[in-house]
């Protein structure tokens, strides 16, 4: 089948390369059907020429013969009358009959024009009338009648009128013949002129056809010659010569293309295995020089682990030393401390699952309960079947924070923080609602602002701009290098806060996901903020 297919190819691609010699010849062919074309157009119209007078005369000589057969009768008819022994009774008839044969040979006639139309009808009324007046004549001549003599003068009278008409028809036809023989000639002269002209420009069509092919057959010639003087003389990336001429010129580019190509990589493979080479001998080096950092890096992670560990040791001691002492207050808050501080030095990636941060809000705020008291409320909302979600490391808390600290502490009565999670369309949708003191709009402005900011500015930037398949964790701003680069009192410490801060979560979110995360807050001064996250839906992978 493949060297069918082979076959084919092979036979389709010859068959469509008329080669230099195929459109040299073509070109001529094409120039002598041109000549042949308007020799046959002009022999054409000479024949129509030839036609149309040659029908004309005919049309002039079948009337004028019309007009003599009919004088021929009427004498004929006059001799039997005076001497009806001279002339045969029966050839009068005949004579009779020829004449209406001959009439109906007239009437196509009088398509010709509208005079002639008129004259030929006159004709035929004429004849209608006179031929009956000599047919009664010559039977009352045979009858022996006296009466007969009256009858054909009258006939003699209608015979000289049809002969007007026929003298009116033959001046028609031939005022006709002339007009028609006129416009013919003067098509003619004009088309004679017309070949001419397209002669002239056909042969200087001809000329120009001749220099572009030999142009087009010597240009790529030339050009290969230069190409190969360069590679001649050591330019390896000469040998590219366009030639889409699909004839032996083309084949003959694309061959010295191609050995230029295997010189060019031949030489760029000696000149890339001896950078590698020295790449590799450099890398020795490297490695050396990268496991004695390495070891030292280890070292120092290890010793910096040892510091949250003993902190959350720490308050493992006070929680057990509390409940010893019957503090129960003491206890919850300790452990709830603990609780916080596990999930920050928990090693789980970038990301972690919706039930582990849904746990982590809730111990924040039963943390803030035991200092708010009454005044604290709150509500989650979150489905069981989406609890394996996973959404990034450390993305409610802050939120949920945020709203204690900045809406919900300030106002007197206290308020409720309600948390809502739910899919639609492939993405997890998170809200976070409180009824606190709410922000200007203004203020709620500079907020937007900022969060935009943030994801634009660590949006992912890979290629056709599509964020990672598995999100990476990335370097962001700490707290206390957001909060030191405002100034003293600025109300943006909103966006920060003693937690992750909204500023920090949204560049984290640009980071994971790009232009698909969106980050909308809304809020009204006096009644309360809602803000609302949409990432894409992913399962913890058990």
């Amino acid at each position: 089948m493949s060297a069918e297919r082979g076959f084919l190819q092979t036979f389709s691609s010859r068959r469509f390369r008329p080669g230099i010699r195929g459109k040299i010849l073509l070109c001529f062919a094409i120039l002598l059907a041109f000549f042949l074309v308007l020799t046959l157009i002009m022999q054409s119209e000479t024949m129509k020429l030839s036609k149309e007078y040659s029908l004309n005369l005919s049309n002039y000589l079948l009337a004028h013969r019309f007009r003599l057969d009919l004088t021929a009768f009427h004498e004929q008819a006059d001799r039997y009358l005076r001497e009806p022994g001279s002339v045969d009774i029966d050839s009068v008839y005949k004579g009779i009959g020829a004449l209406t044969t001959q009439y109906a040979k007239l009437i196509p006639l009088q398509d010709i024009s509208i005079p002639v139309m008129f004259e030929v009808r006159a004709t035929g009324y004429g004849l209608d009338a006179y031929l009956p007046l000599v047919s009664k004549a010559v039977g009352l001549r045979a009858g022996g009648s006296a009466d007969y003599y009256q009858i054909f003068v009258k006939a003699t009278r209608i015979q000289g009128f049809i002969d007007i008409y026929l003298n009116r028809l033959l001046s028609g036809l031939m005022k006709s013949g002339e007009d028609t023989y006129q416009a013919l000639s003067s098509r003619s002269e004009i088309l004679n002129r017309t070949i001419l002209i397209f002669m002239i420009l056909a042969s200087i069509l001809a000329l120009i056809v001749i220099v572009f092919v030999t142009e087009a057959i010597t240009s790529p010639l030339r050009r290969l010659a230069k190409e190969a003087e360069k590679l001649a003389r050591g330019d390896l990336d000469a040998g590219i010569v366009e030639a889409h001429t699909r004839d032996e010129i083309e084949t003959l580019t694309r061959s010295f293309a191609s050995m230029a190509k295997s010189i060019k990589e031949m030489v760029e493979g000696l000149k890339e295995k001896a950078e590698l080479e020295r790449l590799l001998h450099e890398e020795e080096l490297a490695l050396v020089s990268m496991g004695k950092s390495l070891r030292e890096a280890q070292f120092l992670n290890l010793q910096e682990q040892m510091k949250p560990h003993f902190l959350f040791n720490a308050l493992n001691t006070i929680a057990r030393s509390a409940m010893f002492e019957n503090a129960a207050r003491t206890e919850s808050l300790a452990m709830g401390l603990a609780a916080l501080l596990r999930a920050t030095i928990k090693e789980t990636g970038p990301l972690s699952s919706l039930d582990d941060e849904v746990l982590l809000a809730r111990s924040y705020l039963e943390f803030q309960h035991a200092r708010f008291g009454s005044r604290l409320r709150w509500n989650i909302d979150v489905p069981a079947t989406l609890k394996s979600a996973k959404i990034p490391r450390l993305l409610i808390q802050p939120l949920v924070e945020n709203a204690v600290r900045h809406a919900i502490e300030p106002k007197i009565d206290g308020g409720t923080v309600r948390i809502r999670v739910r899919t639609r369309r492939g993405y997890l949708l998170l809200w976070v609602v409180d009824d606190g003191i709410g922000m200007s709009k203004e203020r709620l402005r500079e907020v937007r602002k900022t969060i935009e900011t943030a994801v634009a500015q660590r949006s992912y930037s890979g290629p056709e701009n599509q964020p990672p398949a598995t999100p990476v964790p990335a370097p962001v701003p700490t707290d206390r290098e957001s909060a030191e680069a405002r100034p003293e009192g600025s109300e943006d410490r909103l966006l920060v806060g003693t937690g992750i801060g909204l500023a920090n979560l949204a560049t984290r979110l640009g980071i994971l996901y790009a232009e698909q995360a969106r980050f909308i807050i809304q809020s009204r001064e006096g009644r309360g903020t809602f803000l609302r996250l949409k990432i894409p839906f992913e399962v913890v992978e058990e």
